[in-house]
């Protein structure tokens, strides 16, 4: 091992920065990628209206199920998206495919706020709420390959898994928007108002917000031509790796999905008013960014397997006894001394498996494998965790139904850990991690 003396790491081997930092460039990835998740995850926290005014009444519960069908079809959509933009993000370049796909959720998000409803055009309203919900699936999907790819390839290397982390705070942020704006709507809407005209309201701001992020990423500059940054990167896929990173972020999906799930689940079959359900959402979304940015902070600092191991064994440890504790005795606090404390865990072992992902794809191919992996396990967790707990619960009466999610999350994120060895820098270099960022400073350019 290398001395303990910081400077002992060799510069060369980790540069200090990354040539095209600069705080506004991050700043523009993360805006555009906070918007387009606020277009999307928007549908998640309006379904319960979206269900009652563009999709026919029949049976109690119908509507919401087949309104939340529509929502997994955004999911599905997600990999073509990534298919298609992530492969030409490694062709031709990362900026083009940014703003195309930006330029697609904008189109998503203006026609369901403009889609009229079922008791106007009839059979018309759904249809094209599923064609909008398509289109918004096919354009996160394409966003996920190039943006992770650019703050990779743009951060300085001690720092990578702080700046890739970004990537899923931005994610977050956008629901957190979501939720802000459901809240806001709620308090000042009747729920009669909300389900007329509200959510279209919240589908109109994100809109509306498009030109403006589109011009900050007008301005971004291409890093698809620079060299890799890790010099000892390797060259060609690790199946492995990969494979083992893949599977920690499906474990970390599922969980995510059960937080923005959380919304219409305490509304639906909790009983919890839409006001409180909306200030939980408001402070799941505060938790995960906070938590998101720690744990890619502390996988800078510590290495990737420790800091996903640690809080998935912990949480699939107390899941299930925790939620069921809160559910015997249904309301805003007890549900959220539940939910936080998992959605903690959960957005802290996720940023490490994600920067394994990364790590795991070389640069000629990082967009596409990081893109089409995501949107993989993205559509596969989204698409069917969501309406296979609410089709649980609805059959069984288990309130408990969404820790069972919970814990299999924890479960898969801890076997990640296990099977896939550490791909931080520093092994290269033969120190621990905290020394060679200790030994590195970010320094905006």
């Amino acid at each position: 091992m290398t001395e303990a003396n910081p400077q002992a790491v060799p510069r060369d081997a980790a540069s200090d920065r990354a040539p095209l930092f600069s705080a506004s460039k991050v700043v523009a990835v993360v805006i555009g990628n906070s918007l387009e998740f606020y277009d999307f995850l928007s549908f998640t926290f309006f379904s319960v209206n979206l269900a009652r005014v563009m999709f026919p009444a029949g049976l109690p519960g119908t509507a919401l199920l087949l309104t939340l069908m529509t929502g997994s079809l955004g999911f599905f959509a997600r990999p073509v998206g990534a298919v298609l933009f992530g492969l030409l993000g490694d062709r031709i370049g990362r900026r083009p495919m940014m703003l195309a796909t930006f330029t697609l959720m904008g189109v998503g998000a203006l026609g369901l706020a403009l889609t009229p409803n079922y008791a106007s055009i009839g059979i018309a309203a759904p249809i094209l709420v599923v064609a909008f919900r398509v289109i918004q699936g096919v354009a996160a999907g394409g966003d996920v390959g190039p943006t992770t790819a650019y703050l990779a390839e743009c951060a300085p290397l001690a720092r990578r898994g702080l700046f890739t982390s970004l990537q899923l705070a931005a994610m977050r942020l956008g629901a957190l928007a979501s939720g802000v704006a459901g809240l806001t709507l709620a308090s000042v809407l009747s729920p009669a108002a909300l389900d007329a005209f509200g959510w279209r309201i919240a589908f109109g701001i994100g809109a509306a917000i498009v030109p403006f992020a589109f011009f900050l990423r007008r301005r971004l500059e291409e890093t698809l031509h620079l060299p890799e940054a890790d010099p000892r990167a390797s060259a060609v896929i690790e199946p492995t790796v990969y494979g083992g990173a893949l599977l920690g972020v499906f474990g970390g999906l599922v969980m995510s999905s059960m937080s923005d799930f959380f919304f219409t689940y305490a509304t639906t079959w909790l009983g919890v008013a839409a006001p409180s359900a909306y200030r939980l959402t408001v402070a799941i979304g505060a938790v995960q960014v906070a938590s998101v940015l720690i744990g890619g902070m502390l996988a800078d600092r510590v290495g990737r397997r420790a800091v996903k191991l640690a809080p998935a064994l912990l949480g699939a440890l107390v899941a299930v006894p925790l939620f069921g504790s809160a559910v015997a005795a249904p309301g805003a606090v007890s549900l959220a001394i539940a939910v936080l404390p998992l959605t903690a865990l959960a957005a802290l072992a996720m940023p490490p498996a994600y920067i394994t992902l990364v790590e795991a794809s070389p640069k000629h191919m990082r967009s596409g494998l990081v893109g089409i992996g995501y949107g993989l396990v993205v559509a596969a967790a989204f698409g069917i965790a969501p309406p296979l707990v609410a089709a649980y619960v609805r059959a069984s009466h288990d309130l408990v139904g969404p820790a069972y999610a919970w814990m299999l999350g924890f479960v898969l994120m801890a076997i990640s850990a296990v099977i896939t060895r550490e791909t931080h820098p520093a092994r290269h270099l033969a120190v621990h991690p905290l020394k060679l960022w200790r030994a590195t400073a970010v320094q905006p350019g």
